[in-house]
């Protein structure tokens, strides 16, 4: 039989993450992780993967990207590439699928086996209701996907903070001297934890930067101001994550996804978390019943990329293009 390649790609504001698969198989192969820094266009770095991977017969390529989708033209807000993806089909001579990284973060979920998720609390799946995916890493990734396999595009990550306590309200008035608005992304993202630490520090009147490895870092060998940015950013995470699921009717779950939490496992308090989920005044009995878990597996956005690969691009998105022919 022949073999035919399909490569998948996670393109995030950091690194972009490649992958292939045989015949459109769901096994991954070939992994590879490059900083996008490397390279100064897209293109660049697909050609580099497959030349080291030794990936030629190509027939289909799935990007996910960290940013709208609908347009032929997309600019990745969080890092420096800017592509068509006309253009870029031409260019590899592939079918191209573009589709943002939350809508391939949702679509990996349910091909995830208990041992890659960290259930938090009791409230398990039924099934045949809305799934949402909720992810801090570079930026603040959210997306839902209904019953009927259709994904519910979202920027939800750019809604705005709202504290739920005196401290947090200190905060947001300490931020607001650093932004016009805070978005909940300004709190629960990689740059996010590094705001946490300056703002804490702040409220004590000094004025101090660390980016967020080494607040997490600082966090883990006990540092005072490291840790309180670090709780912080979980309360306020688990607030966020209870409303996503008010937003969405999110009743099998809400899973927490991105690049940030498996750095920080032996920080999270469970309790706290759960309770800040379920903390929803009126609709606190809802949140009860919500399952909550966090992903703990590698590369879910390429598993993801695989399932849309799979469907041919029928998950209706408003974000996710149709496959882009050569």
């Amino acid at each position: 039989m022949e073999t035919h390649l399909q490569i998948v790609a996670d393109i995030g504001g950091t690194n972009a993450r490649f992958a292939y698969v045989e015949n459109n198989k769901d096994e991954l192969l070939g992994i590879e992780v490059f900083p996008c820094a490397d390279f100064p266009f897209l293109v660049d770095a697909i050609r580099t993967y497959m030349q080291r991977s030794d990936v030629t017969r190509v027939d289909k390529i799935c990007l996910a990207v960290a940013g709208p989708v609908e347009e032929d033209s997309i600019d990745l807000p969080n890092n420096h590439w800017a592509f068509s993806k006309e253009e870029l089909a031409v260019s590899l001579d592939v079918t191209l699928q573009v589709i943002n990284d939350f809508s391939a973060q949702v679509l990996s979920i349910d091909g995830l086996d208990g041992s890659e998720l960290q259930w938090l609390g009791d409230p398990r799946p039924r099934g045949g209701r809305v799934k949402a995916v909720v992810g801090p890493g570079t930026g603040l990734g959210v997306s839902a996907l209904m019953p009927s396999g259709d994904i519910l595009p979202s920027e939800a990550g750019h809604v705005a903070f709202a504290p739920v306590d005196e401290h947090e309200s200190d905060l947001l008035k300490v931020l607001w001297e650093r932004y016009h608005r805070v978005s909940a992304e300004r709190v629960l993202s990689g740059p996010g934890l590094a705001n946490l630490y300056w703002a804490n520090c702040r409220l004590d009147g000094h004025c101090r930067e660390l980016p967020a490895p080494e607040v997490t870092a600082g966090a883990q060998a006990d540092d005072p101001y490291c840790r309180r940015a670090v709780t912080d950013f979980y309360a306020i995470l688990a607030s966020f994550a209870g409303d996503v699921a008010l937003m969405t009717g999110a009743a099998d779950g809400v899973y927490l996804s991105g690049g940030i939490l498996p750095r920080i496992p032996d920080l999270l308090d469970q309790d706290m978390f759960r309770e800040r989920f379920q903390d929803k005044g009126r609709f606190r009995e809802f949140n009860n019943t919500v399952p909550l878990a966090i992903v703990r597996t590698e590369h879910p956005g390429l598993r993801g990329c695989v399932q849309a690969l799979k469907s041919g691009g029928h998950h209706t998105d408003a974000r996710q293009a149709e496959e882009v022919p050569p």
